[in-house]
C-alpha cells in the first residue's frame, strides 16, 4: 500500500472558495492542494484568502502547487516576442501571488491552443528562453516550474517535446503529468514516468476514454492505475498525488467524498 497523501486541485471541488469550503477542507483527509487565481476571484477584501491561510497553518496541510492561467496572454512560449514579454510580466505577478500561500510549484502549460504546427521549434526556443529568464526569481522564492503534458496538437503532447524543452535545464524545471492529456498514448504512462524520473514533479490524476481528455474519476476509463503506481514506486516518486477531476453538477461535499473514496481504493492497488 502506497501513501503519498491525498492531493486535490481545489477546482475539482469548487469553482470559488468560501468559508464553508474552507471548513470542509479542514475536516477532510486531503494533505496537499493545488490552487489557481480563480479560486479567490470573488474574495475582494482578502478575508477568505486570510481564513484559508489560517486553516493551512492550523492543520499543517500544504498548498503545494499553483496553476498559472493558460490564455494566450499568459503564453510564455508565444513566437510573438511582444506577447511573450507581456506573459513574462504576468508570470512574475503569479509568482508573487503563489508565494502568499508558500506554494512550491508553478504549473504551466507549454502553449495555448491552437498553435501553428510549423513553428513548434520556435515555441520550444521561446519557452526555454522564458524559463532561463525567470530562473533567478524562482530561486528567490524557492519555487519550481512544472510543465504540464497537454493533449491534441499543443506543445508538450509527447515525451520527446518535454525532453527538448527541459534538455540542459536546472532542477528548477520539470513536469506535471496529467494522465488524461496524452490521448492514445495511455499504455505508455508507466514508461513515460520511468523516463521522466526525477523530472516528474507532480501529477494530475483522473481518467479518460483514451481519445481525448475527460477528467473522469479514476477506474472509469482506460488507464491502468496499478501499472502507473508501480512505475511511480520504481522511480521513488514523492511528489503530490493530485486529483484533477471534473465536478459535473455535483456540490463540493459530494465531489470531495468521491475523491476520498477513490483515493482509498487507489491505495489498495500497491
Amino acid at each position: 500500500m502506497f501513501d503519498l497523501g491525498l492531493g486535490v486541485s481545489i477546482d475539482a471541488i469548487t469553482g470559488v472558495m468560501d468559508y464553508e469550503i474552507i471548513e470542509l477542507l479542514e475536516k477532510s483527509t486531503v494533505s496537499t492542494f493545488e490552487w489557481s487565481p480563480w479560486c479567490f476571484w470573488t474574495d475582494y477584501d482578502g478575508e477568505i484568502r486570510t481564513e484559508f491561510i489560517k486553516m493551512i497553518q492550523r492543520t499543517g496541510k500544504r498548498v503545494i502547487s499553483y496553476h498559472v492561467p493558460f490564455k494566450k496572454v499568459d503564453d510564455i512560449a508565444d513566437p510573438d516576442e511582444t506577447v511573450r514579454l507581456r506573459a513574462m510580466s504576468r508570470l512574475r505577478t503569479h509568482i508573487h501571488e503563489a508565494s502568499r500561500l508558500n506554494s512550491e510549484l508553478l504549473i504551466i502549460h507549454p502553449s495555448t491552443e491552437p498553435i501553428d504546427q510549423s513553428k513548434r521549434d520556435v515555441y520550444i526556443a521561446q519557452l526555454r528562453k522564458s524559463m532561463l529568464e525567470i530562473e533567478g526569481e524562482l530561486k528567490l522564492n524557492n519555487m519550481k516550474i512544472a510543465l504540464e503534458f497537454l493533449p491534441r496538437l499543443c506543445m508538450g503532447n509527447t515525451l520527446d517535446d518535454m525532453e527538448k524543452m527541459l534538455d540542459g535545464m536546472s532542477d528548477r524545471f520539470g513536469v506535471c503529468l496529467d494522465v488524461n492529456h496524452i490521448m492514445d498514448q495511455y499504455p505508455e504512462i508507466p514508461a513515460i514516468i520511468r523516463a521522466l524520473g526525477s523530472k516528474l514533479f507532480t501529477l494530475h490524476i483522473c481518467d479518460y476514454d483514451g481519445v481525448d481528455e475527460k477528467h473522469w474519476m479514476p477506474f472509469r476509463g482506460v488507464i491502468d492505475f496499478k501499472a502507473m503506481l508501480e512505475a511511480l514506486d520504481e522511480i521513488g516518486y514523492t511528489g503530490p498525488f493530485n486529483y484533477e477531476t471534473g465536478r459535473a453538477n455535483a456540490e463540493a461535499p459530494e465531489c470531495l467524498a468521491a475523491i476520498e473514496e477513490n483515493y482509498s481504493a487507489m491505495r489498495k492497488l500497491l
